[in-house]
């Protein structure tokens, strides 16, 4: 009998064109959800959804285009780190990294970090006891909305002792073009540390070297157009897997398994409708597959493994699209298909 899923939603504010999302690590360890940041990739709030209660604090009405955020903490103080200026359109030449103090009562005039055009996702990284942030480009400039002609990165910086004074970014990874995609992920058995980056020339990890200020390396996953992209041990056998959208903002859902010969794609779904985010893990009780698009239902989907042979007769869903196409049994599993369902749209 397969069992049920029930999903209850609370409306918690109205953010015209809602876009970057950031969970805050907790500064007290224990249970309870943790507080999160939204911000509008229009002309819009940034938001600070504080727990237990959750009311939306606006921490900034402009400059809007809050595209990426990520949080920083500094003796006990929270901050947030905002790429801002980036607009629908690929409108963000003017795109300028800003510093959030978080906490206190009322809000705090934000810090410049620095000024990088197209500046489309920030991440914080911690080593040592050093803070850093990288902070990826989607391209370096454009003559026109279809112009890809001039490639972005990704540029790193180390916190200034002084955290409202500019940070030092330098490019640490050059040549990649429509870089949509860089999300954290451990890969190999050895659950090695690093980032997946997702272009227009591929699908790529960059493993975290001992000091970060030293010299960074990629390595490929698959060759084509990427979008978005997220690794996790779906099968349980030491070795995650990757998950993909493609191409650019793309119809194509994905998995990626690491073999003997390399890296193997797989076709789970062509259905998305401008493929726009790609979540794996544990969630509600077993593992999970989010992803998501941005046009015409503009649905999220929520996919779990099933048996091959009742894949079809067990998939629970709302929307007219076909089923996922089956993964390949591995050695260490049952063959393997996809429920899918559409929860939310």
């Amino acid at each position: 009998m397969t069992p049920s899923l029930h999903v209850k939603s609370r409306t918690l504010a109205r953010l015209p064109r809602g876009y970057s999302i950031t969970v805050l690590p907790k500064l007290i360890p224990g249970d309870g959800l943790p507080s999160f940041v939204a911000g509008s990739e229009g002309d819009d709030a940034l938001v600070l959804f504080e727990a237990p209660d959750f009311r939306p604090k606006v921490i900034a009405r402009e400059p809007g285009g809050y595209i990426s955020t990520c949080p920083v903490v500094r003796e006990g103080r929270r901050f947030l780190v905002a790429s801002t200026q980036f607009k629908p359109g690929f409108d963000a030449a003017s795109a300028r990294m800003w510093l959030y103090p978080l906490d206190g009562n009322e809000p705090s005039a934000p810090s410049l970090m620095a000024v990088l055009p197209y500046t489309h996702r920030v991440i914080t990284l911690t080593r040592g006891g050093r803070d850093f942030v990288l902070a990826s480009t989607l391209c370096a400039a454009k003559a026109s909305k279809e112009d890809w002609t001039q490639p972005g990165g990704v540029f790193l910086a180390e916190a200034p002792d002084d955290l409202r004074q500019p940070w030092s970014f330098r490019p640490i990874i050059p040549g990649l073009n429509k870089n949509h995609g860089m999300e954290v992920a451990r890969l190999d058995r050895e659950g090695r540390e690093g980032y997946l980056l997702s272009a227009m020339e591929g699908l790529f990890f960059t493993p975290i070297p001992a000091d970060p200020m030293g010299a960074w390396t990629t390595e490929p996953i698959a060759t084509g157009e990427y979008s978005d992209a997220c690794a996790f041990d779906w099968n349980r056998d030491g070795i995650p897997e990757i998950f993909s959208i493609s191409p650019f903002h793309g119809n194509v859902l994905s998995l990626h398994r690491s073999t003997a010969s390399g890296w193997e794609r797989e076709v789970i779904h062509q259905d998305l409708s401008f493929g726009h985010i790609v979540w794996a893990g544990d969630l509600l009780g077993g593992p999970a597959l989010l992803a998501g698009s941005r046009r015409d239902r503009r649905e999220l989907r929520l996919y779990r493994p099933s048996p091959r042979s009742s894949t079809r007769k067990s998939a629970r869903r709302r929307s007219r699209s076909s089923l996922a196409v089956p993964t390949k049994p591995s050695s260490t599993s049952q063959p393997m298909g996809w429920k899918k369902f559409a929860f939310m749209s």
